[in-house]
């Protein structure tokens, strides 16, 4: 029996997106970068109008930022920029593990280890390391049942881990960051929901002030 091919349910403007974003979180369109829709339309062989759509969500996402007459541009990094993204997840992401512990089944417990066995192997923080890290806080927060904080969530993490991949050399080894996880995993597993927030909020803060460290004492991080 032939095999059913995997259809991309994606719109072309949310494809063009996620190329995007990776190539901002990833490094390769820096800081300051100035994004073309007529070139963009090119590369991707499309009309304007996905282009358009797709730096908009960018652009929503903190990614990017608009010019009057200059179009779009990639975000500045900049310390009141993170301090400002970290006050916003500590006021949401503890909040959101509170109310997501007492709900956790065993599959969200199961698929928070499988990802936690990923990012405390040896390595760099690589892509796939990224990969894993957002797929653990994902199981977590789901269950709270609050879907368009855990959304607003989810791109804060994006918009910091764009600050965590620049300086992915200068900060802790994989394994180190993964061993944080490890402690929200055991209060989670435990079920202590005031435990798991405690955790969460200690690992943000900790995470914001050594990549706060590393802002501060680099003019140029993106530059090489």
């Amino acid at each position: 029996m032939a095999q059913v091919q995997a259809l991309e349910t994606r719109t072309l403007a949310e494809q063009i997106g996620a190329r995007l974003r990776e190539d901002v979180l990833g490094g390769r369109l820096p800081a300051g970068e100035r994004l073309s829709q007529e070139r963009l339309a090119d590369q991707f062989q499309v009309s304007r109008v996905p282009i358009r759509d797709a730096l908009r969500q960018l652009q929503a996402e903190g990614l990017l930022v608009a010019h009057p007459r200059l179009g779009m541009s990639v975000a500045e990094l900049s310390a009141p920029d993170l301090e400002e993204l970290y006050e916003m997840r500590l006021a949401l992401e503890p909040a959101i593990a509170r109310l997501a512990t007492p709900r956790l089944r065993a599959q969200d417990l199961a698929a928070m280890r499988e990802h936690l066995d990923f990012m405390r192997g040896p390595g760099d923080l690589s892509p796939e390391w990224f990969t894993a890290h957002a797929a653990f806080h994902h199981a977590l927060n789901v269950r709270s049942g609050r879907e368009r904080m855990c959304q607003l969530v989810d791109s804060l993490r994006a918009q910091t881990e764009r600050y965590l991949r620049v300086y992915r050399h200068e900060l802790e080894r994989a394994d180190e960051l993964g061993a944080e996880h490890q402690l929200i995993y055991q209060e989670a597993k435990a079920g202590d929901a005031d435990a798991v927030a405690a955790e969460v909020d200690k690992h943000l803060v900790l995470v914001r002030d050594r990549v706060l460290a590393h802002l501060q004492a680099h003019r140029n991080p993106e530059g090489g």
